[in-house]
């Protein structure tokens, strides 16, 4: 199977995880250059949008909407701290942590599960690609007998399970029998298996490090 897809979960969860720093940052930034002030609910709609009425200069008023709703919420009359713009007082929002953190902190709740959703499958992979590299540099090459195909229910892609190599090799050292599995296969290997051993690449301090060598199957067309 062709991993490469895999990498657009990081990707995704990265790039949310960036802008929600942008806006949280752009937001920090604006805030250093507005005036507090309270001002007074005059409106809750039914999901509970807040509307705020503030005298940033005598008699004149301005009111601004709440980005956050929330049931139960505010309540008409209630006091409510203000941040505006003194040379833009529309430019205003209401001085709360729902209202100062809600949209930065779902975008960056949502890249953080895409990022280490889109992780959890690819450190695996990339460690046993790792594995994989340095027995074919270093390790010992054996035969081990063909045992069976079978299907790995705990490797599934679409709902259907991944076919794996199942071979058997005696340690001459110990006489301990030793059970292969190849990686995951997404395509049955059965038709391509002429041969009554298969070479399996092991460690030969440690034979439960190993590598089914299954270079002489086709490829998986992408």
């Amino acid at each position: 199977m062709n991993e490469r897809w895999l990498w657009a979960f990081p990707a995704i969860g990265g790039f949310l995880l960036a802008v929600a720093l942008v806006l949280q940052v752009h937001r920090w930034n604006e805030e250093e250059h507005m005036l507090r002030m309270v001002g007074s609910v005059v409106s809750v709609s039914g999901k509970g949008c807040p509307v705020v009425e503030f005298s940033p200069r005598s008699g004149e008023r301005v009111t601004v909407a709440g980005t956050v709703c929330s049931r139960p919420g505010y309540e008409i009359g209630e006091s409510v701290e203000l941040l505006y713009d003194r040379t833009e007082p529309q430019n205003a929002h209401i001085n709360s942590f729902a209202q100062n953190w809600f949209v930065s902190l779902m975008l960056g709740g949502f890249g953080l599960v895409f990022l280490l959703g889109g992780l959890l499958f690819i450190v695996p992979e990339l460690v046993a690609s790792r594995r994989r590299a340095g027995l074919h540099r270093e390790g010992k090459r054996v035969q081990a007998r063909f045992l069976e195909v079978r299907r790995n229910p705990l490797s599934t892609l679409n709902h259907v399970p991944a076919w794996q190599l199942v071979c058997q090799w005696q340690n001459p050292a110990s006489g301990a029998v030793h059970l292969f599995y190849s990686e995951d296969l997404w395509f049955d290997p059965q038709p391509f298996i002429a041969e009554e051993s298969l070479p399996v690449l092991i460690d030969p301090q440690n034979p439960r490090r190993y590598s089914v060598d299954i270079s002489f199957l086709p490829r998986l067309a992408q």
